[in-house]
């Protein structure tokens, strides 16, 4: 990614929000707190505030995050309210509000008093008010910005919940990840990011359409196929990665109840002795059920995460002792 002006060195710290999903900021936090010129501030249910006072380019790798925003102080008004941004020695920008006069007033306060340039369409930066107050989200932060757009479904899995349920994976060089619900790819593509030997499969053709331009030039692989009888030999598979159908977009409970067990076993099957499987749904009850009736299946791990409405947990397995 090509640095911009709100990337660049600045002289003084600088104060950012960083937004995320709940259930995942702890897991922020630890991966800011490893850089230097990072300290966190406060933590949130979805988001962290923290000070950086070096380059803001050094977050931009972090994915844990979907927008970053410098809080403004007090109203669009106030003498002091743009003093967060002098940093910044030029950009394009919006004023993110339905209310037509203020948004008027303050695109001619933000011209003069900074020189910047108002483009809806093209913009740096995005002043818009949340429920904490008004900050300006920075674009060169922003997920998409940062790592390109996915073509997805409408049940696609988020992307920050992707790259949670990758790190609760644990994958490690050299091991096989396996996606058996693989959808558009987007756990995939996350996944590629940790392993060079990653699979996927689903029982839509139209998804693995999908999935193959997700993927264009990295090292996964896909084809139709179904999770109740996975084409792979017993113990090939060092991870498993997937988001289950929750039965509302997709599928149904009645169906689920068919289907996590047959998936379950096939992916207690295919596991090595060592290996793990990470496996999000809301149909939570079923899935504990599911398991207990499994042979060779355990939890050990359930993480919550909450976005857009929806609450499912991440549940991680792995093998029961095998002989």
């Amino acid at each position: 990614m090509d640095s911009d002006s709100s990337t660049r060195p600045q002289e003084s710290p600088v104060q950012l929000n960083l937004r995320s999903v709940e259930g995942a900021v702890d897991l922020l936090a630890a991966e800011l707190g490893s850089l230097p010129s990072v300290t966190i501030l406060r933590s949130g249910r979805s988001s962290l505030d923290c000070r950086v006072d070096g380059s803001l380019q050094e977050l931009v790798a972090c994915r844990l995050y979907s927008s970053a925003a410098i809080p403004l102080p007090g109203a669009p008004l106030d003498p002091n309210f743009l003093a967060p941004l002098g940093f910044l020695p030029s950009a394009t920008f919006r004023v993110g509000t339905p209310d037509t006069p203020l948004r008027r007033v303050l695109v001619a306060t933000v011209e003069a008093r900074l020189g910047w340039r108002n483009d809806p369409r093209d913009w740096a930066v995005n002043l818009t008010e949340s429920v904490t107050g008004w900050v300006a989200e920075l674009g060169a932060l922003h997920w998409v910005r940062r790592f390109g757009r996915l073509e997805r479904l409408p049940w696609a899995t988020n992307p920050v919940v992707a790259e949670v349920l990758v790190r609760l994976a644990k994958i490690r060089a050299g091991q096989r990840v396996l996606d058996p619900f693989c959808g558009s790819g987007t756990l995939l593509v996350a996944a590629s990011r940790q392993a060079d030997d990653v699979h996927g499969s689903d029982c839509a053709a139209s998804s693995i359409e999908l999935a193959t331009r997700n993927i264009a030039g990295l090292p996964i692989q896909v084809e139709v196929g179904y999770a109740e009888e996975l084409q792979r030999a017993d113990r090939s598979v060092h991870r498993v990665v997937a988001n289950l159908p929750f039965g509302k977009r997709v599928g149904s409970h009645r169906d689920n109840q068919r289907l996590y067990p047959a998936a379950l076993g096939e992916i207690a099957r295919v596991l090595t002795g060592n290996g793990r499987a990470v496996l999000l749904t809301e149909d939570k009850r079923l899935l504990r059920e599911a398991v207990a009736g499994v042979r060779g299946l355990k939890i050990v791990r359930e993480r919550v995460l909450r976005f857009n409405g929806a609450t499912p947990t991440a549940f991680v397995l792995t093998p029961t002792r095998r002989k």
